[in-house]
């Protein structure tokens, strides 16, 4: 799932109107397992000056790359933070955490062979869905519609949650965004 729609996604599930003050806690941990491929992108392409189809085509697959993306996608890992802070009685750092578990949960469905090992570091498993958020050949133009109707949807909802204009304002960015790439590339 493209990374803005985590963010909503999760805001809708976790946020509440009566604790604001959670939701950018929430919103991190919609962020934090995508953080590691912005850092690896951004070091490769503008860094070392590497062409696209080298980065996602090799340098995605390397072993040391998977394991820092695995790492940061990791449910158990992100499960034992939850626990932890619920045990402290740290409820917004626990939604933190409990935020990077559902973005885990949303990528299995849309992930085909640029899959995470979820359940890193018990199991090297890592679920190939069939469907793809992104890629056309494995139905990636219907996915990738899908996602970004029920992204509006959400933001719907979410809307009613937000207090300030800045966080409302980010929310409309957060969803022009993808649509506008959406818009993009299918035309």
């Amino acid at each position: 799932m493209n990374t803005p729609a985590h963010a909503i996604f999760n805001l809708a599930l976790l946020g509440r109107k009566q604790k604001p003050q959670w939701n950018p806690l929430i919103i991190w941990g919609a962020l934090i397992p995508d953080l590691a491929m912005f850092g690896f992108y951004f070091w490769l392409k503008f860094v070392v000056d590497m062409p696209e189809s080298q980065i996602w085509r090799t340098e995605y697959y390397r072993p040391g790359w998977q394991l820092l993306f695995d790492f940061f996608n990791s449910i158990p890992l992100a499960l034992l933070g939850v626990g932890i802070m619920v045990y402290a009685k740290r409820t917004g750092v626990a939604l933190l955490f409990a935020s990077i578990v559902l973005h885990c949960l949303e990528d299995l469905p849309v992930h085909n062979d640029d899959a995470h090992r979820h359940f890193w570091p018990l199991s090297n498993f890592r679920f190939e869905s069939p469907v793809s958020y992104w890629d056309p050949n494995h139905y990636g133009v219907i996915a990738g519609r899908i996602e970004l109707v029920l992204m509006v949807a959400a933001s719907v909802y979410v809307f009613g949650k937000l207090r300030s204009r800045w966080t409302k304002a980010l929310l409309i960015v957060a969803n022009l965004l993808p649509l506008a790439a959406y818009l993009y590339f299918t035309s």
